[in-house]
C-alpha cells in the first residue's frame, strides 16, 4: 500500500468513527421532566375574620440524596436507584414548599398562607417548619412520607404547635404515577397540619366554662 493509499484509509478509518460517535450521540433518550402538584380539596369551612391567620412556610428540609434534579426511588430495602433520564424540573425542596403552600391556601380558606422569602409588605403571625425524614418510594409498589413539623410564633422562638406524620400510598408502574402519589402524600400531610391549626384555633377561641361554686348556704360534704 502506497504512503497516498495509507492515508487515505486512516482518513476514512477516523470518519467512520466520528460517524458512529455523532450517531450515537443522536439516540440518547431524551430526559423527562416531572413536577408535583397541589391536589387538595377545599373542606368547605373558612375561619371567621376574626380569627383568621397568616401563616408563612418558612423552611422545608429534605434527606440530602432526594434533594436532587434525578428521581430517586427505592430497589431494596438498603437500595436507590437514580432516573438519568426521568427528573424534577424544579429543586424538590422549593417543590414541596410550594405545594404545601398551595395545599394550605385550599385547606384554610379564610386564612393567608405565603411561602418564603414573603412577598414585601407580608406580616405573619404564624411560622411553619418541615422537616421531612423520607420522601421515596418503588415503582408499583408504595410511596412514603415521614415528616416532622412545628408552627413557631411569628419571631420563631416559641412552638404553639407540633406533629409528625407517617404517610404512605400505592404508586403505579412510571415515574408519572410516582410524581402524582408524592403529590397525594403532600396533600394528606398539609391535611393533617391545617386540621391541627383548626383544632389549635377553636381551643383558643371556645368560651371558657366555669364550674358552678358550691352556695354558701348548702351543707358541704363531711359536715
Amino acid at each position: 500500500m502506497t504512503r497516498r493509499a495509507a492515508r487515505r484509509f486512516v482518513m476514512a478509518v477516523a470518519a467512520g468513527l466520528a460517524l458512529a460517535a455523532l450517531g450515537g450521540c443522536g439516540t440518547s433518550p431524551a430526559t423527562r421532566l416531572y413536577t408535583l402538584a397541589s391536589v387538595a380539596e377545599s373542606r368547605g369551612d373558612r375561619a371567621s375574620p376574626s380569627d383568621a391567620i397568616v401563616i408563612g412556610v418558612r423552611a422545608v428540609t429534605l434527606p440530602e440524596e432526594l434533594d436532587r434534579p434525578e428521581i430517586v426511588t427505592r430497589t431494596g430495602p438498603n437500595t436507590v436507584q437514580l432516573a438519568e433520564f426521568d427528573q424534577w424540573s424544579a429543586p424538590l425542596r422549593d417543590s414541596v414548599m410550594r405545594v404545601i403552600g398551595q395545599d394550605l391556601t385550599v385547606l384554610l380558606s379564610g386564612d393567608r398562607v405565603a411561602v418564603y422569602p414573603w412577598p414585601p409588605g407580608t406580616s405573619v403571625d404564624r411560622e411553619l417548619v418541615v422537616q421531612v425524614t423520607r420522601f421515596d418510594g418503588q415503582l408499583g409498589g408504595r410511596c412514603v412520607l415521614h415528616a416532622q413539623w412545628q408552627m413557631l410564633t411569628r419571631r420563631g422562638t416559641r412552638s404553639v404547635i407540633t406533629g409528625r406524620s407517617t404517610l404512605n400510598d400505592a404508586c403505579g408502574s412510571d415515574y408519572a404515577a410516582f410524581a402524582a402519589t408524592q403529590s397525594r402524600l403532600l396533600a394528606t400531610l398539609s391535611a393533617e397540619i391545617a386540621s391541627a391549626i383548626d383544632d389549635a384555633r377553636a381551643d383558643v377561641t371556645a368560651p371558657r366554662v366555669e364550674a358552678n361554686p358550691v352556695p354558701e348556704d348548702r351543707p358541704r360534704v363531711g359536715e
